[in-house]
């Protein structure tokens, strides 16, 4: 049922950000917490969970007025996330990145599901600041457009149905009893964990909403293609895609491995064509390559039809199959390290 809200009520919220070698952002994050509209009677902590930056990292947080600051060199993210749940003091608990910075409503958008719903996630895929490039823009694109299942709640815009899928924790805030009733994030997961954490919730019965008024720039998104490549190359998770698809009994998870097998299987079908063509001079043969095009092109296309608009097309195209290219070779099995994208950019 949902709360009274006659009377205000207390809370304390916990921002926690995990960060490695964001000296040069995380002033900003602190300073856009500073400057959040805040309902009566909330109090926030800010906490740094860091992964062993050499960039003067820590000492800038705390610079900052960071609450608190822990140190965990070479830990995985999930690890470090849980560390923060340890350190967090709040009933209400966001994950924010250190390069990112939260809209001066954040708080305000957040805390009025979070009050009207006693237990709930909430999360919205973060944004490039502006200017965007082309990369940035079809991507945003393809986010926004991702999840068609927008409805009303507590007289607000949001997800509901698959709202799992739009839930990162460079974006997410939900009371302090959904992370203890889940045990924290997955700690054998390298990549993912934020995805398998936000499912999990869904699956125990917990609201968890996409809420597009939760609005946050991040920093760190990649600019180029080729950066963003690697972005995927880190994000691709065998093992987050099984688990959630085992959980799930099958219903879910499955999306990714199964473009992956068809972007494998079309393409092959296409160079065997193209190969053939120009071996035989039947260059029809080349025909075999529009299963492949249809991959990529159909998913851009649906995209584009539903924001009404043709313009991201080719973007779109061209990640699509980038993003195809990146899951395979992940499938395949010849990336198994996963270093921070971030790093491997440099």
């Amino acid at each position: 049922q949902a709360q009274d809200h006659t009377h205000p009520m207390t809370h304390r919220l916990s921002i926690i950000a995990v960060a490695f070698n964001e000296a040069k952002h995380i002033a900003r994050l602190q300073a856009a917490v500073n400057q959040l509209q805040r309902p009566a009677g909330l109090e926030i902590e800010t906490i740094l969970i860091d992964g062993g930056s050499r960039d003067g990292t820590v000492e800038a947080a705390r610079a900052a007025g960071f609450s608190k600051t822990v140190i965990l060199p070479g830990a995985s993210i999930p690890v470090c996330r849980n560390a923060g749940l340890r350190e967090a003091s709040g009933d209400w608990i966001a994950f924010l990145d250190g390069d990112c910075e939260p809209a001066a409503d954040w708080l305000e958008q957040a805390a009025h599901f979070l009050e009207r719903e006693p237990r709930a996630l909430l999360g919205w895929p973060a944004r490039p600041p502006e200017p965007h490039t082309w990369v940035q823009a079809a991507w945003l694109f393809h986010w926004n457009q991702k999840n068609p299942y927008r409805e009303e709640r507590h007289g607000r815009e949001v997800v509901a149905r698959e709202g799992f899928r739009l839930a990162t924790t460079r974006n997410m805030i939900l009371h302090r009893t959904v992370a203890d009733q889940l045990g924290g994030f997955n700690e054998e997961l390298t990549t993912g964990e934020d995805t398998d954490f936000a499912f999990r919730a869904d699956q125990a019965g917990i609201p968890v909403l996409g809420v597009p008024g939760l609005r946050v720039a991040h920093y760190g998104e990649p600019a180029t293609l080729g950066q963003w490549f690697k972005q995927q190359l880190w994000h691709a998770n065998r093992k987050s895609y099984r688990h959630i698809k085992q959980l799930s009994g099958g219903k879910v998870g499955g999306n990714a491995p199964r473009f992956t097998a068809l972007y494998l299987g079309t393409l092959l079908l296409g160079l065997l064509g193209l190969i053939s063509a120009l071996i035989t001079d039947h260059y029809s043969l080349i025909t075999l390559f529009l299963p492949f095009l249809g991959l990529i092109a159909g998913p851009a296309l649906l995209l584009c039809l539903r924001g009404k608009t043709l313009r991201p097309f080719p973007a779109l195209c061209v990640l699509y199959a980038a993003y195809g290219l990146a899951r395979s070779i992940d499938l395949l099995g010849l990336h198994r390290a996963k270093p921070s994208w971030k790093v491997a950019a440099k």
